[in-house]
């Protein structure tokens, strides 16, 4: 059930710590390294697996987005949302976490079997209608596999009018 709606979904963004954020802030626009989307009163993320966590889409909990040993920086963008985008958006992020989908270690933006964070966000916005990028894609090459057109958390941020105030939680 959707809980506290409000119109309004948030993209939550972290500059990260791990081995995962080192890489990806390599190749990123800027310092984000991760990004989750809050709506209907939850988190959802899509992690990749560690030694003590199963990686894939789940819901989190905005203490541990925010966790000191994960992020140097917190912020988040407002999205305003109509009537039933909300509620769609919040059931299609549910539904990805029942299915269990995994953590997509090979960022592979054709196949939605798995998915990593930054894809995991834009494809549950394109499923209510909403295009999160209006920028050409990232390239990344990764090895025994090769070029691929891949979504970084800073290809989300600034192409919309709704990205107008990127707010720092934590400094």
């Amino acid at each position: 059930m959707v809980r506290e709606c409000g119109l309004t979904a948030y993209l939550l963004l972290r500059e990260g710590l791990g081995v995962e954020a080192r890489l990806v802030r390599l190749k990123n626009r800027g310092p984000w390294t991760h990004v989750g989307v809050l709506v209907g009163g939850a988190l959802f993320e899509s992690i990749p697996s560690t030694e003590r966590t199963r990686g894939g889409v789940h819901m989190g909990s905005l203490d541990d987005f925010c966790a000191p040993e994960r992020a140097v920086k917190v912020g988040y963008i407002p999205i305003s949302l109509v009537e039933p985008q909300c509620e769609n958006l919040f059931h299609w992020c549910h539904k990805q976490v029942k299915l269990r989908i995994p953590f997509d270690d090979n960022y592979d933006l054709q196949d939605d079997r798995a998915l990593y964070c930054s894809e995991f966000v834009y494809k549950a916005f394109l499923q209510i209608q909403i295009n999160l990028i209006s920028a050409e894609l990232s390239t990344l090459s990764i090895p025994l596999v090769g070029l691929r057109k891949v979504v970084f958390p800073g290809d989300l941020i600034g192409m919309k009018p709704v990205f107008n105030n990127v707010f720092t939680l934590r400094s």
